[in-house]
Formats: C-alpha cells, structure tokens, sequence
C-alpha cells in the first residue's frame, strides 16, 4: 500500500468492506437490491487513482508530518 494514494487505499477497504457485509448478509439471509454495483464502483475508483497516480506523484517530495 506504500504506493498506492489515497483514492487507492479507499478503494481497496471499500472491497473488503463490501466483501464482508455481503458475508454477514449471506449468512442472516439477507439480501440488498442491487449491492453488487458496488463492486464496479470501487473498481473505478481503484482505476481513477491508479490513472491519477503519476500525477500526484509528481508532487511528491518525502516531507511528512
């Protein structure tokens, strides 16, 4: 996850999210109407980030706070 930026990483713990509460839902028998767009929709981000990525890091200069 190092170089991965922010758009990224909240799109990798949007999946595991999801990824969870679709098993909780399973397992109460549960179903949400159209939850499975949420896979897509974090998959985009994922690809924004990773498309934006060589812009932002452009900017970086190893200086944290």
């Amino acid at each position: 996850m190092k170089n991965m930026n922010s758009f990224q990483v909240i799109a990798i713990v949007g999946i595991i999210f999801t990824v969870v509460a679709q098993g909780l839902l399973w397992v109460l028998d549960k179903t949400v109407e159209h939850y499975v767009y949420l896979y897509p929709t974090w998959v985009a981000i994922f690809i924004f980030g990773l498309v934006i990525n060589p812009y932002l890091s452009k900017y970086d200069d190893d200086h944290h706070h």
